[in-house]
């Protein structure tokens, strides 16, 4: 989807990798202690990267959405080749259960002891109580750090409703054009796209 100009987008995923999200993300809000860093990051990755948060220099500018779902779900998505494997790709795949098994606390305690303003949800509920925190405009006292505990399957599921809708909205906006257009009229808009 499209950003606003005053929004700047990065994503450091090497190879599909996990390669130091967090830690180019805390590099990045250094350059610009006047400018609000998000960072949205899976647990896997996060763990990887942890110790840049421990970084002296960390800054009240940073922002980290973390989601815990206790695994690479990535791995564990209907559509993913590992997804085939079911609940044993947990343990092959998708390496769950690993640094605490989504502990409520191991994280929090961490992140607190830093100077991070922490919170955490684990339902919708939590989560509207808390975000609008989260995505404060003004720069606060601390850099925060937002965990939201989520399940593989839920995700996997919400993914597939997403896919479904896409496919229904492309279709019907093909059905619409061609009523609209003709014909003719799609073969002209295909060539325009084409060039």
């Amino acid at each position: 989807y499209d950003l606003p100009n005053t929004v700047t987008s990065f994503s450091n995923v090497g190879g599909f990798g996990i390669d130091g999200g967090v830690s180019t993300l805390l590099g990045a809000s250094l350059a610009n202690p006047n400018k609000l860093y998000y960072g949205v990051i899976g647990d896997l990755a996060f763990f990887y990267d942890l110790n840049a948060i421990g970084n002296r220099h960390t800054a009240n500018n940073l922002r980290i959405l973390l989601v815990n779902n206790g695994k690479g779900t990535e791995f564990r998505m209907y559509n993913h080749h590992a997804a085939h494997f079911g609940t044993d790709g947990d343990e092959f795949v998708a390496a769950a259960g690993h640094y605490g098994n989504k502990s409520r606390t191991l994280i929090k305690d961490y992140a607190e002891n830093l100077g991070f303003e922490y919170f955490s949800a684990c339902n919708k509920k939590e989560f509207e109580d808390v975000y609008q925190r989260f995505l404060e405009p003004a720069i606060t006292d601390k850099p925060m750090l937002f965990e939201v505990f989520t399940d593989s399957d839920d995700e996997s599921a919400a993914l597939q409703i997403m896919h479904r809708l896409e496919v229904n909205t492309e279709s019907k906006a093909k059905q619409t054009l061609k009523k609209v257009l003709g014909p003719k009229g799609i073969d002209t808009v295909k060539k325009i796209i084409k060039r």
